[in-house]
Order: C-alpha cells, then structure tokens, then sequence
C-alpha cells in the first residue's frame, strides 16, 4: 500500500482499500448529494455498482446467499452514514468495495470454510457472460479458489466485475504497475494451476 492520505475506511478488524486521489469528481460530488439525502443520486450508486458488488462478494465467498447479504449490508451501511458527520469521500468506488472486502474476509474467517463452485449450479455461477459453457472455464473458476486470497481478489475485479487495472489501482491506493505486476503473476499462477488439472484429467 502506498502513501496514505486522510481518508474515511471502514473500521473493522480485516483489512481495508485505503481512499487513494480522486478518481472522478464528479461521481465524488454525487456522492456526497446521496449522503445528503439526494435519492437520485442514491439510485445512480446503486445501478452503477449494485450489480459489480454482488459479483465480487459471491466470487469471494463462494455464497450467492451470503453474497446478496453482504451486499444488502453494504447499502445499510453507507445509508447510516446519512444520519452521521458526513465523512469527505474522494473515491466512492473503492469505499463501497472496501466494506464489501472486510464484510467478506469476516464472512470467510466466521465459516472458516467456503463452498466450493462445483456446488453451486451452473446457471447460478456469477459470470457477466455465459458460464460453464466449456471446461476450461470451469477449471477457471474452480483453480480461482486456490489462489492467495489478494490475488483471487484482484482476478474477480478484473475478469468478473469489468474493473481495468488503473482503475483497480485507484480504487486500492496503488500504483498501476504494482498491480500490473501482482495481475501478471495470478494470472501465470492461475494458467499453470488450470494446465495442471487439465493434464490430471486427461490421466484418469
């Protein structure tokens, strides 16, 4: 994590995406309006990053029903903020995934165990495009649960929630080429691990 500026993070025990420069101003401005009680400007959060906060919570649990709670307790949360000092939020996205990132690390530590993807089925599988229409896509899925808990991380946002990397960047308060770097290194990870079990299929 680089240079850490004044910011607002959810206070949990796990860990948080600090608020890094802002991103867009415009959307900060919003934001700021929906804490204030603008329910446009609620509606407009809520069709922007609804949709991409409950593909990283289930990616990340492994849970569609622990990931739709998550995400309800996302929006209960900011909506409290409504009745609180207003806190200066310069990057709404990250913010909002922060809380989902620490909800989801205390839903894992809570379980101690996930359930697997193979035990979802397969139109239940949150993909943004056709899921388990071939096997490699299913070994995709299945060699993500493997991976460090940071990188899987990184991979959701990227390859489920349609994040590009300098956006990833802004939203953990890093540089684009350290997350380029731990992007290109899951990934090799991830290639090899799905190599690896195509291989052990093709043997039995």
């Amino acid at each position: 994590m680089e240079k850490k500026q004044k910011s607002t993070v959810l206070k949990t025990n796990a860990v948080s995406i600090e608020q890094p420069r802002v991103i867009n101003i415009e959307e900060a401005q919003c934001f700021a309006k929906f804490l204030s009680g603008d329910d446009n400007a609620a509606m407009y959060f809520f069709r922007a990053y609804n949709r991409k906060l409950f593909l990283y919570c289930a990616k990340l649990v492994n849970n569609m029903h622990a990931a739709e709670d998550i995400t309800q307790e996302v929006w209960e949360r900011i909506i409290k903020l409504r009745s609180q000092t207003q806190p200066e939020i310069s990057n709404p996205g990250g913010f909002m995934f922060t809380i989902a990132r620490n909800l989801c690390l205390n839903h894992i530590k809570l379980k101690k165990h996930t359930i697997p993807l193979d035990a979802i089925s397969e139109m239940e599988i949150p993909h943004e495009y056709q899921p388990g229409s071939t096997e490699v896509e299913e070994l995709v899925n299945s060699s993500l649960d493997t991976l460090k808990f940071e990188d899987k991380e990184l991979l959701v946002l990227n390859m489920y929630c349609g994040y590009r990397f300098d956006e990833i960047a802004n939203m953990m308060g890093m540089s684009p080429n350290a997350i380029w770097t731990r992007a290109s290194r899951a990934r090799a990870q991830l290639r090899d691990r799905v190599k690896s079990m195509l291989k052990r299929d093709n043997h039995t």
